[in-house]
């Protein structure tokens, strides 16, 4: 197999993957992949910057993935980005639920070693992309997920999770517009 660096060929590689996790991962595990892989592929698509992977074309991806996932799962299941604002609260509730599951769980095992790769970008996007005045400021959200994160035992420091924040939006900023 030949491995390749190139952002197009990777995006290729990932776009296979999130049509066909389904078939790879148990339910609820391949929902929090589904969140991984749509950071990826904005960084992907921000570093091809070619106009056709835009963030249109990766929300257009991942609105299939879910389709796919919730048919295959038999469940009703959207794309927590259609509705931004909803999905702050649904998240932060959803992690604050895995404090009661059994820690020694490989699902919470990968919980806890990508909780800043995954759960912080996407509760920051989905706190910028949502325009109510309702919603929760980054620092709110913020003091919400300290407490998620000593539940679940989560080792990642603030500074460890805003640095690598501040990357990922620098990266992705060409095509998101925060």
């Amino acid at each position: 197999m030949n491995i390749s660096f190139q952002p197009d060929v990777r995006l290729a590689h990932l776009e296979d993957y999130v049509l066909n996790i389904h078939l790879n991962l148990p339910f609820e595990e391949a929902r929090i992949q589904l969140l991984r892989c749509r950071l990826v592929a904005y960084k992907l698509a921000a570093e091809l910057n070619d106009g056709i992977h835009n963030k249109a074309y990766v929300d257009d991806l991942m609105k299939k993935a879910y389709g796919k996932l919730g048919q295959s799962g038999d469940r009703e299941l959207e794309d927590p980005y259609l509705d931004p604002c909803a999905s702050q609260y649904y998240l932060l509730d959803e992690l604050r639920s895995y404090s009661y599951w059994d820690r020694s769980d490989h699902f919470m095992e990968f919980l806890r070693s990508e909780f800043k790769k995954i759960f912080i970008p996407t509760l920051r996007l989905l706190t910028e992309l949502c325009k109510s005045e309702n919603k929760y400021s980054w620092e709110e959200v913020k003091t919400q997920l300290q407490p998620i994160m000593d539940a679940l035992k989560v080792t990642s420091t603030w500074d460890e999770c805003e640095t690598y924040l501040e990357r990922y939006l620098d990266k992705i900023s060409n095509i998101i517009e925060l």
